[in-house]
């Protein structure tokens, strides 16, 4: 054409540059559309229920008497375990008893109705719904592993102008020989012609299954509890426990350790410090709506380096469901140490908290 520049050896290799690029974004669109199909179409697991209803899309997890599923047409439910019939998926999973045994498999249909059919070459194995403490879809994502809850609660008393703030969280991730546990609590009080409440807590523990029930922990924590005279402390120990009940509805775990700190104190200077631990853990949970969880903690820390110190550490909470994913929690909390790190007199300091919640 008239005006225009003609195609030379050196510009043609530009052209083709500019069309491959341009060719490159539909053809990648392309391959993620031919691979999400089959992504799409992995929603097959089958779950039948007592009542006849029947639901198809993919198994997510098993927690607390409940199954989640994702099923195309409805999104995310779950499913109340003590109403299913019949489970099959062509999945991999690992299946945990609750007396501690691991099978690894796909699900069959369940026959006889009641029973959750294993299977894992060469062998299949039937085991009773009741009989399982937690099944885990073998190639979950990470995401997919956590679960945990967020506590929020405020009180305000115009006639004593208290002001009360507490928060506390939770979160779980789980694998088949591990599972990382992080808990964060903070409460603040305020009131006129009152020294004001400062606690916080935050800890990370890494728990290993070691099989029969067996657990190895470790884990680190920050405190802070300015009513126990103690600025901040900082520590890390290791230890085991065993879960002496472990059922789909219950579990307690009892556990003894070794615990190094470093406390700074209110007043006075930092100090480091030797403990062993001894305590136990709680939890039981209702499957019906409103779905019902209690649990309840406790632990001792006896002194390997200040002679007659004892500390002591202690909490329970109830939680029941107002709408789903969403419960009206009320707890209480206890701290108690022989040896205030300030005065060095006894000392104590608990309390109650309502606040609203919401679990994922």
């Amino acid at each position: 054409m008239p005006g225009q520049e003609p195609i030379r050896e050196g510009n043609r290799d530009v052209v083709e540059d500019r069309l491959r690029s341009r060719l490159r974004l539909p053809f990648a669109l392309g391959f993620l559309f031919f691979i999400s199909v089959p992504l799409l179409a992995q929603k097959d697991d089958v779950i039948v229920l007592l009542n006849g209803d029947r639901y198809t899309g993919e198994i997510k997890s098993y927690s607390q008497g409940r199954i989640t599923v994702d099923t195309s047409a409805a999104g995310w439910i779950s499913i109340k375990w003590n109403k299913i019939l019949s489970i099959t998926s062509t999945k991999l999973y690992d299946i945990e008893t609750i007396d501690g045994l691991h099978h690894y498999g796909s699900l069959a249909a369940s026959d006889p109705p009641g029973k959750l059919v294993i299977v894992s070459s060469p062998e299949t194995f039937i085991v009773g719904f009741f009989e399982i403490f937690d099944i885990s879809p073998v190639f979950q994502h990470f995401w997919r592993r956590w679960e945990g809850s967020l506590d929020l609660g405020f009180n305000y008393a115009q006639s004593s102008h208290l002001v009360q703030f507490n928060l506390s969280a939770d979160a779980t991730y789980r694998r088949r020989d591990f599972e990382i546990v992080s808990n964060l609590s903070s409460l603040f009080s305020r009131q006129e012609g009152v020294t004001a409440t400062e606690r916080g807590a935050f800890a990370t523990r890494y728990d290993r299954f070691i099989g029969n029930r067996w657990v190895a922990e470790g884990g680190v924590g920050f405190d802070r509890n300015i009513q126990l005279g103690l600025d901040l402390r900082i520590s890390a120990g290791i230890g085991f426990g065993r879960n002496l009940v472990q059922t789909n509805q219950k579990q307690l775990l009892v556990y003894v350790g070794l615990l190094g700190n470093r406390e700074q104190p209110v007043e006075g200077d930092s100090k480091l410090n030797g403990e062993a631990t001894v305590g136990g853990r709680y939890s039981y949970f209702m499957y019906d709506f409103p779905k019902v969880t209690i649990t309840a903690a406790v632990q001792v820390y006896p002194s390997l380096t200040t002679g007659g110190r004892v500390r002591l550490e202690a909490s329970a909470s109830a939680k029941r469901e107002i709408v789903s994913d969403f419960y009206l929690s009320l707890s209480i909390y206890d701290s108690f140490d022989s040896k205030d790190p300030s005065t060095g007199l006894s000392k104590n300091d608990w309390g109650p908290t309502l606040s609203i919640g919401w679990q994922f």
